[in-house]
């Protein structure tokens, strides 16, 4: 049988890849006969070249402590989608423990958790046809109309994700007819036994000064010309479109959010990227609990708990 492999996921900027290196570097230090530990990454957009100040990637020291993997491997034009990510994923830990070490997930992007959890259910290829229809179409219809079609899916992916409302339309119109919500009913209830999901969190007001502090710093990197470079280089990348990224689009465009007054310059980007990552630690909240994790760790209570246990089933 496999080993148990941990996916340690959480809200952004809660510390999973510090903490996951940190643990790493630990089991390191006791030597013979405990296993090296690498990590896969499954954060979306880490996947892809390029995009590496918003993404919040593991920096060239971090990568050069302790092996990664899937990180850089789409070209930011490409589609990685999930299906590529399960078959990638298998082949990484096939490798590692090959190799007689062992792998921790890593990333709080919930749709391909969920697919390693309980695989991924059977949807009819992409209709170019169908998706050139949709660009024509803007994106609060497209939300309109999913929220008819399919009001479960709907909620569960926001009203932002253009690329995720239009493959869920094309599913329902160019497929069987069923709705994402109806498949994945039909999907196995039993999670893959080779894997256990831990979730970490934080006090919601100790986690936007993580956020706050964490967008003040890829701001001061340069994360703004980053975004101008990628989209004057990729400006089809589906990617531009990620939490961040978005809202520093907008920003260069001068674009205001509907709803509410934005504060002019700088304090209003950073004031809007601080609630897209607030609303989108909110999204992942909810997802975490409907994948029914095996662990649930406060930080910092459970810190030392955590590595604990982290010990207790990579040193088997």
């Amino acid at each position: 049988m496999s080993p148990t492999t941990i996916i340690l996921t959480g809200p952004t900027a809660s510390g999973k890849t510090a903490l996951a290196i940190e643990a790493a570097m630990e089991l390191r230090a006791l030597g013979t006969p405990a296993p090296q530990l690498e990590i896969i990454n499954a954060d979306s957009v880490c996947f892809y070249q390029e995009f590496n100040i918003g993404s919040a990637k593991p920096t060239p020291e971090e990568l050069k402590l302790v092996p990664h993997h899937l990180i850089d491997v789409a070209h930011p034009n490409e589609n990685y989608h999930a299906g590529k990510f399960l078959k990638d994923c298998e082949q990484k830990l096939s490798e590692i423990h090959a190799r007689g070490n062992r792998a921790i997930i890593v990333g709080g992007s919930g749709f391909y958790l969920k697919a390693l959890r309980l695989g991924l259910w059977e949807a009819p290829a992409t209709d170019e046809k169908f998706r050139e229809e949709m660009a024509q179409v803007d994106t609060p219809t497209l939300f309109e109309k999913l929220v008819k079609l399919d009001p479960l899916h709907a909620q569960k992916i926001g009203a932002n994700d253009r690329y995720r409302m239009i493959r869920a339309l094309e599913i329902i119109e160019t497929g069987s007819g069923k709705t994402p919500t109806q498949l994945e009913k039909e999907m196995p209830s039993e999670p893959d036994p080779r894997f256990q999901l831990w979730v970490i969190d934080r006090d919601k007001v100790e986690l936007e000064s993580r956020i706050r502090e964490r967008v003040a710093k890829m701001l001061e990197q340069g994360w703004i010309e980053e975004t101008k470079q990628l989209r004057l280089s990729y400006p089809d990348s589906k990617t531009l479109t990620a939490v961040g990224y978005r809202q520093v689009i907008d920003h260069l465009d001068g674009t205001f959010p509907e709803g509410r007054i934005k504060k002019p310059g700088m304090e209003g980007l950073v004031e809007e990227i601080v609630l897209s990552h607030r609303q989108l630690a909110k999204q992942q909240r909810t997802w975490f609990k409907g994948l029914k994790p095996e662990a649930l760790f406060q930080l910092e209570r459970d810190r030392v708990l955590l590595k604990e246990k982290l010990m207790t089933v990579y040193q088997k």
